[in-house]
């Protein structure tokens, strides 16, 4: 099996940020919007299989990404799901979610095929992640 993000992760949706250790991207979905994904570069499917030092980046930068989703998103929370059964490769999908969702919402949004484009959005996050770098 190819990996899509080991060969051209921007087939997966938008990539809003890349670092030497990870991406950014914007889920090709978008339902809800704002849906991304933080992708390691290393192709492995766990975080235990990560040296500390990359795990310790991938972490900061969730914090950082999640906050600047929330934000720009005006959602109240942020839904972390890693699975890797379509793309055994290490990535968490990042929903945005207003504290009004119940159970049945969330698991809908899991579900959810309504791609919306927003371009602004895009723009606006590309603008907040690459404000500042993260340190390593």
């Amino acid at each position: 099996m190819t990996c899509a993000f080991c060969t051209d992760p921007s087939r997966t949706g938008v990539v809003v940020y890349e670092d030497a250790h990870a991406w950014v991207i914007l889920h090709e979905d978008r339902s809800p919007r704002g849906h991304l994904m933080l992708v390691a570069k290393a192709h492995v499917e766990n975080p235990s299989q990560l040296d500390e030092d990359a795990w310790l980046h991938l972490a900061r930068l969730w914090h950082r990404v999640e906050g600047e989703l929330l934000a720009l998103t005006r959602a109240d929370r942020a839904i972390a799901l890693k699975l890797g059964i379509a793309t055994p490769h290490l990535h968490v999908h990042l929903y945005p979610a207003p504290a009004s969702w119940t159970r049945a919402d969330v698991f809908a949004a899991f579900d959810g095929k309504s791609a919306q484009d927003d371009d602004g959005l895009v723009d606006a996050l590309r603008e907040a992640l690459g404000r500042a770098s993260l340190h390593t």
